[in-house]
Parts: structure tokens; sequence; C-alpha cells
């Protein structure tokens, strides 16, 4: 099979197509034919080798973590999914998913409902369950609560943004001029353009700030914090585990936030995608053999929304 590898750590041009086994499905796995995936950012950390302490020592390298497509074959003990069945799943940091097929864990996937496409299912998994499980685990978000979200146009973002509405929170969102009326169509009850106002500095207090792109701190965010407000990050740091430490039993939190892939969750947000409450922003598609430059595009930065890879 096809797929985009790297045989080294290094810059985005270290990606390219080579010809690859295809791999086969354990008892409890699922053999893909990869329809779409999409590049988050902690790809490219893997890629240039910023997380090599957290991988194996063996090249190839085929990364990707989320991915959409049709079950091509399935292990001797799965009794949910068959030959056939649209799905979406999350492989985790162990990756494969850029590449013709990819094999995920059962626990791992959701079957997808007709009503969503490949690329729209492939650019949700990371993005919007970090985006949920940050605001509602983490933040403890609730209905009427006002939540804050930097970098609301981002991947994590823009999803956040119309998670919070469907929570029942009313949302002011952070973003750059450019996306203000993406922001503002997404259901947010206002719009902050950071060129022209430091929010860290306003006199209006959140019971959540989401911290979705890791710009800013907790200390910069603490005046804008309700008295028993709480920060979230997506980034983990020791400075944050050092503010989550410091304010474990104080009235207001910081801490930050580790996707974990749940088939619960992401059933609710199928739910409501196919409802037309959720939906991915898509500002690129790309082919397999252009993930260089979707790499590249990603670590530029200011990405309204996902980057998708259509696989052919």
């Amino acid at each position: 099979m096809k797929a985009a590898i790297i045989d080294q750590y290094g810059p985005a041009s270290e990606l390219h197509v080579a010809e690859v086994p295809k791999p086969e499905p354990d008892t409890h796995e699922v053999l893909i034919r990869v329809h779409a995936t999409c590049v988050n950012p902690f790809e490219t950390h893997q890629r240039s080798g910023d997380m090599k302490a957290m991988m194996s020592g063996d090249f190839p390298k085929i990364l990707g973590a989320d991915v959409a497509g049709v079950v091509e074959a399935v292990g001797l003990m799965i009794t949910d999914f068959q030959p056939g069945d649209r799905v979406m799943a999350s492989l985790g940091m162990s990756g494969g998913a850029y590449a013709e097929y990819a094999v995920a864990k059962e626990t791992s996937l959701v079957k997808l409902p007709d009503a969503i496409s490949f690329e729209q299912a492939a650019a949700m998994p990371v993005a919007a369950g970090t985006a949920l499980q940050a605001m509602r685990d983490k933040g403890h978000l609730r209905p009427r609560d006002r939540v804050l979200i930097n970098g609301a146009a981002g991947g994590v973002g823009h999803y956040a943004v119309q998670l919070a509405k469907i929570m029942g929170a009313t949302v002011t969102a952070v973003c750059g001029p450019d996306a203000v009326a993406m922001v503002k169509e997404l259901g947010a009850d206002r719009v902050i353009n950071y060129h022209e106002i430091d929010f860290t500095k306003e006199a209006e207090t959140y019971d959540v700030v989401f911290d979705a792109v890791a710009k800013s701190s907790f200390e910069a965010c603490q005046p804008i914090l309700t008295k028993t407000g709480t920060y979230v990050t997506t980034r983990p740091s020791a400075e944050g585990m050092l503010d989550k430490v410091k304010t474990l039993f104080a009235d207001q939190k910081a801490t930050f936030i580790l996707f974990s892939f749940t088939q619960t969750d992401m059933n609710w947000m199928l739910k409501h995608a196919a409802e037309g409450r959720l939906k991915a922003v898509i500002e690129h598609t790309y082919r397999l053999d252009e993930l260089p430059q979707a790499h590249a595009a990603s670590e530029a930065g200011h990405v309204k929304g996902k980057l998708v890879v259509v696989v052919e």
C-alpha cells in the first residue's frame, strides 16, 4: 500500500510517499480503508523529533491519528463491526493514518452516520474531543456559565465555540481579524479581535477560560476568572503542572487537557454533527503526496479550522 512516511526526524520535507506492507488486524482490531485523515499540531512535533522521547525508535514511521474510512477486514473477536461499515477512528500517538490502510483497536472507532462525509469525520476526533473534554471535564462548564475561548478559529477552538453553545454557555471568542466573521457564524456571542483588544485586561470575568492554542497563561488570565473560575490549556508544561498543584486547594483552578478517545463522546458529537449543530471548518484539503505542504501550513500557524488529507 502507499503511505506517507518519514525515515528520520526533521522538517516537513521528510514526509514522502512510499510503498509499505499493508497492516493486518489483530484479534481485537479492525483494518480500515482510509478515505480521509487530517493534520493535528502534535503530529508536526512528532515529525520534527520534539516528541521522540515518547516514540519508538524504529523507522520508517507512519504518522496520523485521525482517520475516516470503510472497514476492510475485522479481527477474530470483533462482533460490532463488519466489512463495509463506514467508521471514524483515532489511532492515538502510535499513528498510522497517513496511509491507504490503517489498523484501529475496536475501542478506538465508531460507526459513521451516512449524513457525515469522510472529510468532516476525519477532522473531528482529536480536535473536537479535546474541546469537549477540556470544557466539560476540566472546566466543569455548565449551562449559563460564561466561557472565553482563546484561539477560537483554530482546529480545537472552532469546535469549542460550537460545543460550548450546545452545552448552554455564553461564549466569548478570541481570534484574529480575518476569522471574526467565521467565529460569529459558529455561534459565539461576542468575538474579540486580539489585534485590537487584550482580553486579559478586560473587566468581564468568566467561569472558564479555555486556552485552545496555549498562548496565554494562568497568571495572565487570573484577573478575568470568577472567584471559582478555571483556566484550561491544551499544552502540558512544567509551568502548567506547577500551576495545577498550586491551585489544588484554591478556589480558582488551573489545569490542562490530555485527550482520551471514548466511543460515548464521539457518538454524542456525531449525533450533533449529523443534525447540523456541529461542523468541521476545513480550510484546505490535500492529497497524500501533499502532506509536506499540509505540515508546513500547520506549522506556519493561523489555520482556520482543520487541514484534511483525502487519500485516493
